[in-house]
């Protein structure tokens, strides 16, 4: 590998409201960016913005299906052709659909494995040569559902067994320069979250100690620090979600059972 080639940062999922946020962030880095999504539209809007952002290079933008492996070599061979050295990899592609055990059919079960499982422990099989000898970072986006979430057995197994296999991939990466981290959000406000019926949405914002739901922006910074300034953090789970992993908050004091008066 050339260590004078151009620069990339492979970034998937890029069409979506935390992967666009991602790919904006790391626009002005100085690399270039690979972007994809399954969904062509969604895709070509981050790029434009992506182009817009004062001395960012012009990204590479291609619509594929991760959860299919041919589309996932179609991928990684367009960075090959290009000749460029990659330094970083952000698994972003993410499928939430779930539901309780009774209901969760062969095929649901399969979409979800395939995309937040499969996808991108195949992308980093696959792309590991294209990191030079100087190595680089790898950036797998999480859950905070992989402590448990009622419900949603597939999709927290599967952010769970990513914790697993990347805390495994570091160890195995660690000698070549290449850090392997997880970002896990928790509630953070996207068109999904916005759906959400308004009583749950209070009970769920209520429940961060910080008082506000995340926002995209939030993990994209805790995505770029793991790029680019933290090369001995390696094996981690980052949790971006407020402090809600900590625990249920305090009841207000207002709500607090008032102690019997001593006389």
């Amino acid at each position: 590998m050339n260590q004078h080639a151009p620069t990339t940062i492979l970034v998937t999922g890029a069409g979506g409201g935390i992967g666009r946020q991602i790919a904006v962030e790391l626009a002005g880095s100085g690399h270039r960016l690979v972007l994809t999504d399954h969904a062509t539209e969604p895709l070509e809007q981050t790029a434009a913005l992506v182009t817009a952002v004062e001395g960012a290079a012009a990204p590479m933008a291609l619509a594929a299906d991760i959860s299919e492996a041919g589309e996932r070599d179609r991928i990684v061979d367009a960075v090959r052709s290009a000749g460029e050295r990659l330094v970083g990899l952000v698994n972003c592609a993410g499928v939430l659909r779930d539901a309780r055990l009774a209901k969760l059919d062969d095929e649901l079960f399969s979409l979800v494995t395939a995309v937040n499982l499969v996808a991108p422990l195949d992308l980093v099989r696959k792309t590991v040569d294209l990191f030079g000898s100087q190595g680089g970072s790898i950036v797998s986006i999480g859950s905070r559902a992989w402590l448990g979430t009622f419900g949603s057995t597939a999709y927290s197994g599967t952010k769970g067994a990513l914790v697993g296999a990347s805390r495994s991939l570091a160890l195995e990466l660690g000698p070549r320069g290449i850090t392997v981290n997880i970002v896990a959000p928790g509630f953070i406000e996207s068109a999904m979250t916005a759906a959400l019926p308004e009583p749950i949405r209070e009970r769920s914002i209520a429940a961060i100690p910080v008082g506000r739901p995340g926002r995209p922006d939030d993990v994209a910074r805790t995505v770029r620090h793991l790029l680019f300034h933290a090369p001995y953090t390696t094996g981690q789970v980052l949790v971006v979600c407020g402090g809600r992993s900590i625990g249920s908050p305090l009841a207000p004091a207002s709500s607090a059972p008032t102690s019997p008066e001593k006389g």
